[in-house]
């Protein structure tokens, strides 16, 4: 637990920082993703008009796909561990502010995106109330019937919707035989890739925004007294 709102403020802006570095390697991972499977199509499109391929195109897209593969792994994996670490850090911060209080504990804030199931509902009513509360310097006790922001719902459906598809996905290109098969994986694949540079772009604005307005929780009693009525109409608002 900080000790105050200025060591809140920087820890949580330095966790921030950092959970945004890892998603901008993601995103780079998941747009060059599409780029070698557009030239991976196209290697797939010639074999199936009756083209053949040099062995050192076979033995190039192997070794790319296998890079790709592990680099994904390495930096998924730290942006997945980056983002608890700043969840668990910034949803702490908000018993510094008003009335202290939030939905959930700290603990389970991060503790639901484990369970199975119950990680689709709760995960996003703890990122909800997370920006809700931030946003109004956590004037109030429940905030359960206030609107979250258009990005922040984007994010996490097509959050869900890439999860979701992603063992599918990965099943059709393992069960395809035929080029026409592969090339149909291959689409559908470029899309969910597509699908996840979004989610990521939008990932990083929900970061960005939530750190903006805890930077807010260092001002004095008197500022943050005519700040929470402008902030609170805001999330009434959904903005």
């Amino acid at each position: 637990m900080p000790e105050d709102s200025s060591t809140a403020r920087r820890a949580g802006r330095a966790v921030a920082r950092c959970t945004i570095c890892f998603l901008l390697a993601c995103l780079a991972l998941e747009a060059a993703t599409i780029t070698f499977g557009i030239s991976d199509r196209g290697l797939l499109v010639r074999l199936a008009a009756g083209g053949t391929l040099l062995p050192d195109e076979a033995a190039a897209s192997a070794a790319r796909d296998r890079a790709i593969v592990l680099l994904k792994l390495v930096f998924f994996t730290g942006a997945g561990i980056a983002w608890l670490l700043w969840v668990q850090r910034t949803y702490g911060n908000l018993s510094l502010v008003g009335c202290k209080r939030s939905r959930f504990t700290r603990g389970w804030a991060v503790g639901y995106w484990f369970i199975p199931l119950i990680n689709l509902v709760r995960t996003y009513q703890v990122m909800k109330d997370l920006w809700l509360r931030s946003d109004s310097l956590n004037d109030r006790d429940a905030y359960d019937e206030l609107p979250a922001p258009a990005y922040l719902t984007g994010w996490w459906g097509l959050f869900v919707a890439r999860a979701v598809l992603v063992i599918p996905i990965t099943l059709m290109a393992r069960d395809a035989r035929t080029q026409v098969e592969l090339i149909n994986a291959s689409d559908v694949g470029m899309l969910v890739n597509a699908v996840g540079v979004i989610a990521g772009v939008l990932a990083i604005k929900v970061v960005r925004e939530i750190d903006r307005r805890q930077q807010c929780f260092e001002v004095s009693p008197a500022q943050q007294s005519g700040a929470v009525p402008q902030r609170s109409a805001r999330a009434a608002a959904g903005l």
